[in-house]
């Protein structure tokens, strides 16, 4: 990740008026497989210990430039959310998976464009999606059992 490329001017899509399929309370019960949790837990548990979250993107975070090896920049963008995601979330998905997940949230209805930054956080283009569907995109993400395997 590199130098800011330019920005925007995006707000949050609200309710109503947002492009979501799903909302947060559509999977608040979906159980979540994780291998450190004694029993499976819902999404909305997984939520209730503060280790998952999404924020909007800074506008002047919206777009990045991106250097190879040999130092040619691309821009990657636009980005509209940030998703952080703690310890208690980990064993929900593994980093070399059959499907990762950062293309099981690429695959949500809304979703365009999923940057795996580190560990803890992803970077997601998804302009049509209010908070609440974000977050049901990212539920419906984990629920696959591809990004355990």
């Amino acid at each position: 990740m590199g130098i800011l490329a330019e920005k925007d001017d995006w707000q949050p899509p609200q309710r109503p008026d947002c492009a979501c399929r799903e909302h947060l309370e559509d999977v608040h019960t979906l159980v979540i497989s994780s291998r450190d949790w004694d029993e499976d837990p819902t999404f909305e548990q997984l939520l209730a210990t503060g280790s998952l979250s999404v924020r909007p993107v800074d506008p002047k975070e919206r777009f990045m430039t991106v250097f190879d090896e040999e130092q040619n920049g691309s821009q990657l963008g636009p980005l509209h959310w940030g998703m952080w995601a703690g310890d208690e979330i980990y064993g929900c998905y593994a980093d070399d998976a059959t499907l990762p997940l950062d293309r099981s949230i690429a695959a949500q209805p809304g979703v365009e464009l999923v940057d795996w930054c580190d560990r803890e956080e992803f970077l997601i283009g998804a302009p049509g999606l209010c908070e609440s569907g974000m977050l049901a995109a990212i539920a419906r993400a984990l629920q696959d059992p591809r990004v355990r395997a």
